[in-house]
C-alpha cells in the first residue's frame, strides 16, 4: 500500500515481529554539538562522528520498522565489518548538525549504507562514510540476512 507517497507494510522481521514500515529512503536526525562532544579547543572529536553515525543506522532500522532491541533478543545482530569515512570540515560547539543515512545495497549476509553528516546552518558536508555491515548470530558468526530483514532493507533504497 502507498500512503502519502511512503509505502506502509507490516511484516514480521525474522524473528517473529509484527512492524509497520513509515518511510521509505533516507532517514535524518538532528543532533546538537554539546560541550563533551568537543576537545578543548570547541572542536568535534574525531571519534564522536562514529557514535553519530551509529546513532543514524539506528534510526534508520527503525523508521523502516526494524526494532533494534527485538532483532537483538532475537539474536540477530549487525557488526559493521567496513567503513570508509572522509572527514571534510569540523563541527563545533554549538553547531547542530544533521545526521544522513540511506541503504545502498543489500546482499545475503550483509547490507551497506551511505550516510553525511551536515552543518544545518549552512548545509555544509562535515563527514561522509560508507558502512557495511554483516548480520551476525551472538556467537559472532556471519548467518544470512532473514528474507524479510533483507526486503525491508532493499524497499529502503531511494
Amino acid at each position: 500500500m502507498l500512503v502519502g507517497g511512503h509505502r506502509i507494510r507490516t511484516r514480521c522481521l525474522g524473528c517473529s515481529i509484527t512492524r509497520t514500515t513509515v518511510f521509505r529512503g533516507p532517514v535524518f536526525v538532528k543532533v546538537k554539538v554539546y560541550y563533551a562532544d568537543t576537545d578543548a579547543g570547541g572542536v568535534v572529536y574525531y571519534g564522536n562522528y562514529l557514535r553519530w553515525l551509529e546513532m543514524g543506522r539506528f534510526e534508520l532500522l527503525e523508521n523502516h520498522g526494524m526494532s533494534v532491541e527485538q532483532l537483538d533478543q532475537a539474536g540477530i545482530l549487525f557488526a559493521v565489518a567496513h567503513l570508509e569515512i572522509d572527514y571534510h570540515v569540523s563541527a563545533r560547539l554549538g553547531d547542530t548538525v544533521e545526521l544522513q543515512c540511506e541503504v545502498q545495497r543489500v546482499r545475503r549476509v550483509r547490507f551497506t549504507v551511505n550516510q553525511r553528516v551536515l552543518r544545518t546552518s549552512d548545509n555544509e558536508l562535515l563527514v561522509s562514510a560508507k558502512v557495511m555491515l554483516a548480520c551476525v548470530n551472538r556467537q559472532g558468526k556471519l548467518i544470512a540476512l532473514p528474507d524479510d530483514v533483507a526486503d525491508t532493507l532493499r524497499n529502503a533504497i531511494p
